[in-house]
């Protein structure tokens, strides 16, 4: 058995590394207190103005799936980034002031764009929409027989404590 579980099919052949795109030579710039509403596309055909926009990541919580309120947005040349830096600093955007900063190269982390071109909803908000699905589906008559037939079992245990205790109280159970 092999230790790390891969196959190696030439012993005398180096592993190939990833290629990835070389974003050393792209000029990125992040941007604070995004206002609620201002998004990849909005943000994609708004700074398109100043020049191409190769990537834009927008964090967003795992919780809820709303944005953070900050992002990413990568473009083609550093010295656009540069200048849209300088412009949008300070600049007034739906009542927020947005904070931008020109990061170079060696501030900005390898994984900053790994997710920025999905559009997928997080997995905890699916989770949830799909438990509330269920919830919300009716169930067959054999299994609502059982369930009050439980919570009728239930309910005349707690009376009888209650009883044991000197509380009498009655619940009534719509059938």
């Amino acid at each position: 058995m092999f230790r790390s579980g891969f196959i190696k099919l030439n012993k005398n052949e180096e592993p190939k590394e990833k290629t990835t795109k070389e974003s050393k030579d792209r000029g990125v710039i992040y941007l604070g207190h995004v206002p609620h509403g201002f998004y990849e596309n909005e943000m994609k055909n708004y700074f398109t103005q100043f020049g191409e926009v190769t990537n834009i990541n927008i964090p967003k919580s795992k919780k809820t799936g709303r944005a953070k309120g900050y992002a990413f947005v990568e473009f083609l040349y550093p010295e656009v980034a540069k200048v849209v830096a300088e412009t949008m600093n300070n600049y007034l955007m739906h009542k927020k002031i947005l904070v931008a900063k020109y990061l170079p190269p060696n501030q900005v982390k390898s994984n900053t764009f790994w997710r920025c071109n999905k559009n997928k909803i997080p997995l905890t908000i699916k989770n949830r929409s799909i438990h509330r699905k269920a919830m919300e589906r009716p169930l067959n008559p054999e299994k609502e027989k059982e369930s009050k037939a439980a919570l009728q079992k239930r309910i005349k245990s707690l009376q009888k404590k209650l009883k044991s205790k000197g509380i009498e109280y009655e619940v009534q159970i719509a059938v």
